[in-house]
């Protein structure tokens, strides 16, 4: 098994477990999700950065989805394996109908899926226009490309999308079970995709007793509606969003947990005895900094697998904190960390290939502070304090002293 962390969701079993308390979170949201039969279709959002646990609790809602008393039909959807936004649709409509399996009535199972399939032949060569409903879109296309008002009256007729969505709404309906349908990594679409995503799913499959989960950056699909000449993004997502809904943030207590499970694993050693004090030292860069830099698991993992393959070339030669706060600032502050890399003498004030300094050290390092601070300004402004603490830590000269 590697080393290396592959950023996997957690699956919230005993050798996948949830570390950051957010099981109550989860189920909570699965009791919103499974609904009557006869409830109106609800859309949920799930909201929070990238990196920060969105689909490890996709996973833990699905554990808790199937132990309710009402067992629903989870259809999963990731939009980011699918084709161009005109495609969307029918992919998604054919995972639905692939995943109506109801052991008690396979019948009408199979006869949904069929119908469902039906539906979503209609999708298939559709080029949705921007800013129209699907029906809209169309209409406009098939008068677009049909000549004769007897044509047209005849092709509307064959197409009958209001009409085949109602025969799929009966015949969900008779299979008497709810259906959760979660469609993750929105915001890893280009923004065309992500507003088609956002505003045909709802349209196309507003099922009763089907719920729709719905995973993305907020902040990111914000920006994507932006560009489709949405000027209220956020009013636009709640017209299509009932109820949005944020990830738990995450507690430093629990983040540590996380980063001490690392720590036990990167060696059974202890890593910081080969220098006086560092471990005293290693706390001092955490709790002053790190902490506050180091947002979601995903930084953290980054941060570890490259603390993991730094430590192989340097153990025992660097003071073990020294390498974790470096590496810190390769994940969180890239820019600044090739700088120190490449100009070593703005941050010591020596040149490690020379003998014979004539300037002092401090009076060197002084010289290059207006370029520490530009690689430092172009960090994320709620990083830049913490940034500029642990380069002060690591480099004494920096700050001065």
């Amino acid at each position: 098994m590697s080393l290396y962390n592959n950023d996997k969701p957690i699956e919230g079993t005993e050798d996948s477990p949830d570390l950051l308390n957010r099981e109550a979170f989860a189920q909570h949201l699965a009791e919103i999700l499974v609904l009557n039969l006869k409830d109106d279709c609800l859309t949920v959002s799930l909201e929070g950065e990238w990196g920060y646990g969105k689909t490890s609790v996709i996973n833990l809602v699905k554990r808790h989805c199937q132990k309710g008393p009402i067992k629903p039909i989870i259809v999963e959807y990731n939009p980011w394996l699918g084709g161009k936004a005109e495609a969307l649709i029918q992919d998604f409509l054919v995972q639905l109908s692939s995943r109506l399996h109801v052991p008690d009535r396979p019948k009408e199972a199979l006869n949904a899926a069929k119908e469902v399939l039906s539906y979503s032949k209609l999708f298939g060569a559709m080029k949705f226009i921007p800013g129209a409903e699907p029906w809209a879109s169309t209409v406009e296309q098939v008068f677009n490309v049909v000549g004769g008002a007897a044509k047209k009256i005849g092709k509307l007729k064959e197409l009958d999308l209001i009409g085949r969505k109602k025969r799929v709404q009966e015949v969900l309906s008779s299979l008497n079970v709810s259906i959760v349908v979660i469609i993750d990594d929105i915001d890893r679409l280009p923004p065309d995709d992500a507003f088609q995503m956002i505003r045909l799913i709802k349209a196309v499959a507003d099922f009763p007793g089907t719920s729709f989960l719905l995973a993305f950056d907020a902040e990111y699909l914000a920006s994507a509606l932006e560009k489709q000449g949405i000027a209220k993004a956020d009013q636009y997502v709640d017209k299509v969003v009932q109820l949005r809904v944020p990830l738990p943030l995450i507690a430093h207590t629990d983040m540590q947990k996380l980063a001490n499970a690392e720590l036990s694993s990167l060696t059974e050693k202890s890593l910081t005895d080969y220098f006086e004090k560092d471990q005293e030292r290693l706390s001092l860069f955490y709790h002053r900094y790190i902490k506050y830099l180091v947002r979601s698991p995903r930084e953290l993992k980054r941060i570890f697998n490259h603390l993991r393959f730094v430590l192989r070339q340097t153990e025992g030669k660097i003071c073990f904190s020294d390498i974790y706060a470096l590496s810190a600032l390769a994940i969180k502050a890239p820019g600044v960390y090739q700088h120190i890399k490449e100009t070593p003498v703005a941050y010591v004030g020596r040149n490690f290939d020379e003998q014979l300094e004539i300037e002092k050290p401090e009076e060197i390092v002084k010289k290059y502070e207006q370029d520490r601070n530009t690689k430092i300004n172009a960090c994320r402004e709620k990083d830049r304090g913490f940034v500029r603490g642990v380069i002060e830590e690591l480099f004494p000269l920096v700050e001065g002293g």
